[in-house]
């Protein structure tokens, strides 16, 4: 029994050891998806975004740099369009040892674009803080979620896909 129970360990470590994670250095991901309106808007907002892995943080993460842009029609008593256009940083935990899930957190800085609302006009900048993850699938495809604020949504959700 003690020598099952020793092979069994070794063999979990050995696999854990061995196990890739989704995001590294390089590791290049785009998101495509829809998210729910903070305010003013119409479900769903429309949303793409990009990042490339590139500075590890030891054994435990690694930072990566991209973009957020982002659309939904609004109404303030009329109907216009908003957009938000701007850069995003995250800290992916690499700790999890998976090669299936990925789970990040960041921050960010961009414009809103309003249209020719009845109260909302003109351009605005507006902070980006967000957590999320992804759970992929097969290799180079799966799902992602994030909560967070961009001004336009605080939960998006969708594909996400890899080169």
């Amino acid at each position: 029994m003690k020598k099952l129970i020793l092979i069994s360990i070794v063999l979990t470590f050995g696999i854990a050891l061995n196990a890739q994670s989704v995001f590294k250095k390089g590791s290049i991901m785009f998101n495509a998806g829809v998210g729910a309106p903070s305010n003013n808007g119409y479900i769903p907002t429309i949303n793409f975004s990009g990042e490339v892995g590139v500075i590890p943080t030891g054994t435990i993460g690694i930072v990566s740099f991209g973009g957020l842009t982002e659309f939904h029609m609004a109404d303030d008593g009329k109907n216009f369009p908003r957009f938000y256009v701007g850069g995003r940083a995250a800290w992916h935990l690499l700790a999890l040892n998976t090669d299936i899930f990925d789970v990040y957190g960041g921050v960010g800085l961009g414009v809103i674009i309003n249209g020719d609302g009845q109260f909302h006009s003109g351009v605005d900048v507006h902070p980006d803080l967000f957590v999320g993850g992804r759970y992929l699938i097969s290799q180079g495809f799966g799902l992602f979620a994030e909560v967070g604020y961009t001004g336009l949504s605080f939960l998006k959700f969708g594909i996400s896909f890899g080169l």
